[in-house]
């Protein structure tokens, strides 16, 4: 399986050639939705109507950006997105806010129309909206809603293609969900986002796979003290200018180090690859958002063989005042993988909550935690309890000091939670609740009790 980059966006990390960021634009969530108290499905990435109705996203999305009679027909409160959520949609949702300037950048385009969003956080699609045989979209970035009234692409789905999906939806057998402002109706957006999906119908137990995780064999293999090891490891992190750099063991850390006057890479015991840019940054060097991508996807592409396999999605970015903080995260067959205060082992004990997390400049990489993992799904069927009630009554019976009266709700996701370990571990899926003020609390599931039990 190839290792590829979702986000907001993916890209194939294994290309050997200089790849197009446009490769890298592709929505973190597809929801598909015929309405109120009608059901909402989660189109994964592999299923037959990933790819069009994606296709005629993008197409959207760069007619917003392009054209230049696209006025925004209506701005609304981010409250409003309650409401779009229940309407017959087709919703395309992204970790985090993506710009104006790296939208037009994926699609290898200039922006030059009247696209008055931030950028996008999620769109959704409304076919039949409007009366006028146009097709409607609502962009959220994260603040207000805006919505645009456009004709519908050419060679794009119709609004039967789109009718379609739906009613052939209804006949698979695929995961039916809700959204909290179905069943809350009394929310306030401050505590609850209203397009959180749960289960609140149907079968209270569904079945999970285990997921097996280790340390990269070509890391958890190597021998310290074999210099042929040494070489092919360096050779897989450094590259062409693996001649540049001297190596060395820490003994302290049990770590392997390579090193030259301006760069440092570590790699420990548990998998995790350390990079420190060792030279004081010039502020000029900063540049902008895109370039700073370029450079952090650059340095991942070209070390992506000591993890293959994996799916890694742009989880968020931070703006400094002259650099920029990317962090990604990994997925497996479609469920998130997930890390929280996962502790370095290094002397300042340093606490990550993402799988990768970069600094950069438009120039270069200043630093990078990458915590290396391989993953397979493994023999063990886990029936598990997908209730929301549930998941509620648990998460205030673990965290007692949480005040109902004051708890939020960003999203809930169902992931695989990996701990620091140097050994082979096997991962099964737990609750990760994200608060509106950026906390994540993690619930174990509960197992399906024995039958006559």
């Amino acid at each position: 399986m190839p290792t590829n980059f979702l986000w907001g966006f993916f890209y194939n990390a294994h290309s050997e050639t200089e790849y197009d960021i446009g490769d890298a634009f592709k929505p973190y969530r597809v929801v598909v939705s015929e309405g109120f108290e009608n059901p909402h499905w989660v189109i994964k990435e592999n299923h037959e109507y990933y790819k069009p109705l994606w296709n005629d996203a993008k197409a959207y999305i760069k007619y917003l950006l392009t054209d230049k009679s696209v006025t925004s027909k209506g701005e609304y409160g981010r409250e409003f997105w309650g409401d779009v959520v229940l309407k017959k949609s087709f919703v395309f949702e992204f970790k985090t806010c993506i710009n104006s300037e790296l939208l037009a950048a994926f699609l290898n385009e200039s922006w030059v129309s009247g696209f008055k969003s931030e950028g996008i956080y999620k769109m959704a699609i409304l076919p039949s909206e409007n009366i006028n045989k146009n097709l409607t979209i609502y962009v959220f970035d994260g603040d207000k809603v805006n919505k645009y009234v456009v004709p519908f692409v050419t060679k794009g789905l119709s609004i039967k293609d789109y009718d379609d999906i739906i009613a052939n939806l209804y006949k698979q057998d695929i995961d039916e969900y809700g959204v909290i402002k179905e069943y809350v109706t009394n929310y306030v957006y401050q505590y609850l986002s209203p397009d959180v999906l749960i289960v609140a119908q149907g079968p209270k137990f569904r079945n999970y796979k285990n997921l097996i995780c280790e340390v990269p064999q070509k890391i958890r293999d190597i021998q310290p003290n074999s210099s042929q090891d040494l070489n092919d490891i360096a050779k897989t992190v450094l590259g062409e200018n693996e001649d540049d750099y001297i190596r060395s063991i820490d003994v302290y850390n049990n770590t392997i180090v390579f090193q030259n006057l301006s760069s440092m890479y570590r790699i420990y015991k548990d998998g995790l690859l350390e990079y420190k840019y060792l030279h004081t940054i010039n502020n000029y060097e900063k540049g902008s958002k895109v370039e700073a991508l370029k450079r952090a996807l650059e340095f991942i592409n070209r070390r992506d063989k000591l993890a293959p396999g994996v799916d890694i999605y742009l989880s968020g970015i931070v703006e400094h005042s002259n650099y920029y903080t990317f962090t990604f995260d990994y997925k497996c067959n479609d469920i998130a993988v997930s890390f929280n205060e996962y502790t370095v082992n290094n002397k300042d004990k340093n606490k990550l909550n993402h799988a990768i997390t970069v600094d950069v400049n438009s120039q270069r990489v200043l630093s990078c935690y990458w915590i290396l993992k391989e993953f397979k799904l493994g023999k063990d069927n886990l029936m598990l309890n997908v209730k929301f009630e549930s998941l509620f009554d648990d998460i205030f019976t673990l965290y007692q000091d949480i005040s109902i009266k004051d708890f939020s709700v960003k999203d809930i996701n169902m992931s695989y939670e990996v701990k620091f370990s140097i050994n082979s571990q096997s991962l099964e899926p737990v609750w990760i609740v994200e608060t509106i003020e950026g906390k994540r609390y993690v619930v174990p599931m509960q197992r399906k009790p024995p039958e006559g039990k």
